[in-house]
Formats: structure tokens, sequence, C-alpha cells
């Protein structure tokens, strides 16, 4: 037998095994068709899963099954997404072709039967509705049992576990996991976590033996009712300019987790989220949603409405994006837009995605105010949007940098709104409208456009702009405490917070309104998560240029003889070509430094003097104390000075929790900060690394929401956990101390701690609050 003919012999033999394991179960139980599970509120079936089942899935299983990088794109959050299923699709694929069709839940289909023909496949049964059918049907019991049968190992896991960024996932349907377990017996769910405990396992048998009963989103009270009213109507203002004005609010708000502060919110009572959606249909009527790649695609009706609808998923610490409506927001919108002094003579289309001309009859001053005001939602879609994930994305940023903005009231004048509005087809971004690839030429008009726009803007300042007094403080933005962010990335993810926390970083942005405007709609909302490769490497290379500007505007305000060095300093071993770029005369802001400086390092002095500047006493005092280490646990801070030799050891984000016999427990956060050459480099990071200066860095609470190692501490242990932690400079030390202090993946107790670690986290904010995620927890 030749060796091509015993091939063929095993794949039909393979077929033939599948076929007849999925032929069995239809001759047994019937074809399968999607089935009626979501419960009236009221009904027993119902309050069981929202109180014994749901609670389960949420703290086990979503952990892991919540998002875009959901494995298998099972989204376990919601009833729609436990019912819609798993797909072998990948949603973040970097090297496809053309792009992908989206599966957005709630937006690309609006019912199971719907995402059936979208290529997912139950997980529950979905044939005859008896006990075993819902159980020998069912491969998320198969998984469960799986697991049972094949208990997680203690200790570091063998190598067969795979918890790389890009592995490759079976997703293994009803046909195939007879195979998969002989082939993983090991990789039953919570994959790579302990087991269930049996009192978990069991009810979560008897809630799929009896089909999987779920429950409908608890009815909103009629106060929250009273306010979706309320906005709604403020949203869909029939005149054009309120047309314009609310285009422009969903534009930026389409991505966030939209709340009412008038509401009760506590640990006990956390707010309930509203997503803002285009919707065929006015306020009043059932919503149905316009399902577009982008936003601001062409919604293809007459009159789009702009509906808040009830966020039905648990929330995630990843994407959870709050933003609040009240009165306050009210008399801003009012100040801003509303009762501004401008006029819509007519509405632009849909075929003209460029903001700078779409939005070209609303005040920059406003547009920009209305950005700035929320800096840290604004920055936030970035940082926390689809956009975030993954090493090609977020290597155009720095490990840690401190972002700063440009004070509104310093440009707020025609001559600005006609400077913007007449370098918009400079400012046109590579997202803007295509999810495939773009060609060389084109790419190169854009970034032609981008050093056309740095020359205007430099010929408009040398002549617009006060010379005599030179740039100051006065120039920088102090509104309210997003006056100054603090970014960290962590390779694949990052995070933003509020404040210029921690050690001063080694560089720094000033943001003004292009850039932010041009941040948002290449970064949130033109970008498209399933574009094809170029689609999104276009986007990577056009963010170079967004950063540097914002970097040479900080730099601006140092005196002229140190800005091309301090400048240069952060781009060791540049390449030719960005090594022009960055020499061009027109980069820096014409405009002397009006800046007392008293020493040879105006950098370090400037960013003091920023952190200074844009808070408050009070609020600096607040913003200082909220993230640093308190005296009780100050021998927590040696964190903050681990030999290197450590620190290589550590993941992104490392959690503690410091358990105290008085009942105040606490938790706390070490950053580990990758140091570069410089980031520019798209496909070839490692050559840029400075391994030997990698440091890190301890913060109180919990900053980061892929932790990589979880550590719990009694507090009259702190001196020896940071003993042992100093010490562990190589791999049997460092074993030590994850051997006395670790929560591996693998530990019984891990269960127990990571219930704690979010009950920690919801009393540090229960409005920021989510579900971490476990996916890169790290095997040590």
């Amino acid at each position: 037998m030749t060796f091509k003919v015993l091939i063929v012999l095993l794949c039909s033999l393979l077929l033939i095994a599948c076929s007849d394991v999925e032929d069995q179960l239809n001759k047994d139980y019937g074809k399968e068709q999607p089935r009626p599970r979501q419960l009236s509120t009221d009904d027993a079936l119902a309050e069981e899963f929202r109180d014994q089942v749901m609670p389960i899935l949420e703290k086990r299983c979503v952990v892991c099954h919540g998002c875009y990088d959901a494995p298998c794109q099972l989204k376990l959050s919601s009833p729609e997404g436990i019912d819609r299923g798993a797909s072998k699709a990948l949603v973040y694929n970097g090297q496809r072709i053309l792009g992908a069709a989206p599966s957005r839940l709630f937006i690309d289909a609006h019912s199971t039967e719907e995402w059936r023909h979208k290529g997912f496949k139950s997980v529950l049964n979905e044939r005859d509705q008896t006990m075993l059918a819902n159980l020998e049907g069912s491969v998320m019991y198969k998984l469960l049992m799986q697991k049972e049968r094949n208990p997680q190992p203690e200790g570091v896991l063998p190598e067969q576990f795979n918890y790389s960024l890009n592995r490759e996932d079976q997703c293994a349907d009803i046909n195939e996991l007879a195979e998969y377990e002989e082939d993983f017996p090991l990789s039953g769910m919570p994959y790579g976590l302990p087991n269930l405990s049996h009192d978990e396992f069991k009810t979560l048998e008897q809630w799929i033996s009896r089909g999987a009963p779920m429950s409908e989103p608890l009815a909103l009270s009629d106060e929250t009712v009273k306010l979706v009213e309320h906005w709604e109507k403020k949203l869909n203002g029939d005149s054009r300019k309120d047309q314009l004005i609310a285009r422009y609010i969903y534009e930026h708000l389409f991505i966030g987790h939209i709340y009412f502060d008038a509401l009760p919110i506590s640990t006990d009572t956390p707010p309930r989220f509203f997503h803002l959606i285009r919707s065929s249909t006015p306020p009043g009527e059932p919503v149905k949603v316009i399902a577009t790649r982008r936003p601001y695609d062409d919604p293809k009706v007459e009159r789009v409405y702009y509906r808040l609808v009830l966020d039905r998923a648990i929330t995630l610490a990843k994407t959870n994006l709050p933003y609040v409506l009240n009165e306050k927001r009210e008399q801003l919108w009012d100040k801003l837009f509303y009762d501004a002094d401008f006029t819509v003579n007519s509405l632009p289309d849909y075929a003209d995605f460029n903001p700078f001309l779409v939005f070209k009859d609303i005040p920059t001053y406003s547009r920009y105010q209305f950005m700035l005001q929320e800096a840290y939602f604004t920055i936030g879609g970035f940082i926390k949007g689809p956009v975030c994930r993954g090493q090609v994305a977020v290597n155009v940023i720095n490990d840690k940098f401190w972002v700063f903005f440009v004070d509104p009231e310093s440009t707020a004048n025609k001559d600005v709104d006609q400077f913007v509005y007449s370098q918009a087809d400079n400012l046109r971004l590579p997202a803007e409208s295509s999810s495939n690839n773009l060609s060389i030429r084109e790419w190169l008009s854009y970034a032609k456009g981008n050093r056309q726009y740095v020359k205007a803007k430099s010929d408009f300042i040398k002549k617009e702009m006060d010379h005599v007094e030179g740039l100051t403080l006065d120039n920088i933005w102090s509104g309210n405490e997003n006056a100054a962010l603090t970014v960290f990335r962590h390779i694949d993810s990052a995070t933003v917070v509020k404040g210029a926390i921690g050690k001063q970083p080694k560089t720094a942005w000033l943001i003004d309104y292009p850039v932010l405007e041009r941040i948002h709609y290449l970064l949130v909302a033109g970008f498209d998560v399933y574009g094809n490769v170029g689609h999104q490497l276009t986007t990577r290379l056009y963010m170079d240029f967004l950063r540097i500007e914002s970097e040479a505007n900080f730099i601006s305000f140092i005196p002229n003889e140190y800005r091309r060095p301090v400048l240069t300093s952060w781009y060791i071993d540049a390449t030719k070509e960005l090594s022009e770029y960055l020499n061009d005369e027109n980069l820096m802001n014409a405009r002397r430094s009006g800046i007392e400086f008293n020493t040879d390092f105006p950098k370090e002095e400037l960013l003091s003097k920023l952190k200074n500047y844009v808070y408050a006493p009070d609020m600096l005092r607040a913003k200082n104390t909220q993230y640093r280490v308190p005296q009780e646990d100050i021998i927590l801070k040696r964190l903050n000075n681990l030999d290197n030799s450590v620190v290589l050891s550590l993941p992104q984000v490392s959690f503690i929790v410091v358990e105290d016999e008085n009942g105040a427990d606490r938790g706390y956060t070490i950053l580990r900060h990758n140091e570069h050459e410089n980031v520019s480099s798209l496909l070839n990071e490692a050559a840029n690394r400075l391994t030997s200066k990698d440091n890190s860095e301890i913060f109180k609470g919990f900053l980061g929401t892929y932790p990589g190692l979880i550590f719990k501490v009694n507090a009259a242990d702190e001196a020896d956990f940071v003993r042992l932690f100093s010490e562990a400079k190589d791999k049997k030390k460092f074993a030590t101390l994850m051997a006395t202090y670790g929560i591996r993946r693998s530990n019984p107790n891990f269960w127990e701690v990571s219930d704690y670690l979010h009950d920690l986290y919801l009393q540090q904010d229960p409005i920021e609050y989510g579900l971490f995620d476990y996916n890169r927890l790290i095997n040590r």
C-alpha cells in the first residue's frame, strides 16, 4: 500500500467516524435547530440562572471567554453569547489578505439562527430537549466532564499547555471531541486552570441537563427609563444642527459604557451600562441596529436615530470605558454645541469620511473641549478598544509615558478654525474607509500629507502666534482631573490612568486638537479589527507620525538648544528615513520657551513643573497618593528598584494581595517596563530592545487587566516576601518565591484568590470594575 493511499484511507476513516457521531445524535435525538432558552425574569428557572448559574460562569468562565480574543470566539458573558456558540474563524489575524466578515455580538446578527448561517456552532444541545440529549449533545458539558476525568495537575504545568497570545486553538466541535480528549486529555475546561468545585460542576451539569434555560434582562427601573427617554430626545433633534451634533457625539461615544450617576451606584449596586447605537427606528419604537464596519459608514437609511440600548453582557475590565450622562454633562454639551453660535446649512453625506471636513461647521474649540473634558475616555478608546490587543498594534508606544494637552483657550479663534479646515486634505487618515490593503503609492500620499501639514502648522505658528512671550505653562490645559494621564504598555495590551503617576518616564506627549482627533479616528472609529494586514499595518505606521508630533510638541517647551538632543535620544539607531523626519525643522514649535529652567536637565524639570501645574494642590495630593504605596506597607516600595535580573523573570503585570489580620486587605500591582532604543520598528521590535534597562514599578491598587502572576502575602510576612522577591535572580530562587507566595494557575486555591482579587477591585472602583482576563497568566 502506497503512502498516498494510506493517507486517503485514514482521512476517509476519520470522516466516517466524525460523521458517525453526528449521524448517531441525529438518529437518537433528531436534527439540530436553535432552541428558545431565555425565559421571563420571574420564571423560577430564570431566577435560578441569575442567582446560581451565572455567577459560576462569570467568575470561572468569562475570565477567559469574554471578548474579541476569547478562544474560538466563544463569549460566555451573556445569554446571547452562550447561545451563539463557537467559531473556528479568527478575529485577530494579522496575516489575512482580505478583510473578514465582522462577527460582533448584538450587531452583526440578531438571532441564534443567523449566527448558525455565519458558521457559529452551538456548545449546547439543539436536538430533542431531554435530559440525556442535553448532556450528550453539549460541547460545553463534555469539556467540563473531560476536566473531571482528567483533573488539573498542581505545580508548573506540562509543556503541552500553550498560553501564547497567538496560539492555535482547537475549537473542537461535537464530532471532534473524542479525538480532542485523546490528543489533549488535560485540556478540559476551564483550560489550564483548576477544576470547578464539586458543587459548581453539579450546578452547571443540572443547568445543562435542563436545556440551559437563561433569563431575559431584568426590567429597567422607571427612573432609568425616564433618563433614557430624556437623552434619546436630546440626541434626536430634527434640525440640521442637531443632527450634525448628534453624529459627532455618537462617533466619539459608540465604544463607551454609558451610565447615569443619578441612579444609586455602590459595590452592591453596580451601574447598569448602556451603549449608544445607530438605529433605523426613532425613540419609542423597538431598536433596529444599523450594522456597519465603522460608526461613520453609510447607514443606508433616510434618517438615523441615536438610541441607548442596555449592555446585556457581564462587564470586563479590559473593555470597560465608563462615560456618565448627567445634568453637568448636558450643560457642557449645551455650551459647546446646542447653544453655540454656528449654522449648519447642509448635512454632509456619508461618502466623505474625513472628520475635519464632515464636522467643519462645528467650531474646533467645541470639538476639542468635548474630547478634552473626558480625555481619559478619549485616550482610553485606543487603549481599551480592539486595536489595543496585539504587539503590532501597541508597539507604537513606549512602555510608560505621561500625556498632557494644549490649552484650548489658546486656539479658540476663527483663524485656528480656518487653518484646521484648510489642512483637512493633509490630515486624511489611512483608516478612513478601507479594510483592505492600500497600495504603496496611496500610503505615500498619506505620509506626504502629514509632512505638508507639519510644515503648514509651523508656518501658521510663525505668522500668527506671539513670539515675544514664548511658550509657557499657560499654554497647557489644566481644566480637570483629565489634564494629565499616564499610559503603560504591557507588550500586547495597555493601560491608561488619570494623573502623572509614579517615577518620571523617559518620554511624554503634548496633544493638540488635530492629534487628538486623528488618534480617535485612526485607532478607534476607523480601526477595523476584521481588516486585512494592509489596513492594520498602515494604521500602525501612521500612528508613528502622531506619536512623534506629540513628543515634539512637548519638547518645544524646553530651550531650543536642548530640543533636538532630547528627541534624538529617544530614537537611538533610527533608520535613515526616520532620522530625516526627526530632523525636519518644521517638527519643533517655532516659538521659544518662555519657561525659566534652573538645571541642565530641562526635560526632567518640565515634567516636574507640568505635574504640579495641571492640578490644584488638593487634587495633586489626591493623585499623588491614589497609587502610592502607603506607610503601612512601605517595605513594598523596595520592589520599585528590583535588580534587572529579577525584572527579566517577571511578566508585564503582577498582582499582589496583602491580607491583614485587621481585615483591611489591599491589592498592589507590579509593572514591568521594557526599554527600547526606539519604538519605530514595525516588525522587528526585538532588535530595538534594551533588556538590560528593563525596570519595575509598584502601585497601590490594580493596574492592567491581564495579570501574568498573582501573589498572596500576609501583612506580617511582607519583609520576607520582599527579601525572596529581591533574591529571585535565577530560576531556582524564582521557583522558591513562587512556591512560597505565588498563586500559580494550577494552585488549588486559585479560584478562591481570584474571587478575592475581584472583590478588592470592586471596592477600589465599582464604576471602573470589570472582570480580569486570565489568558496571559504565565506558567512558572
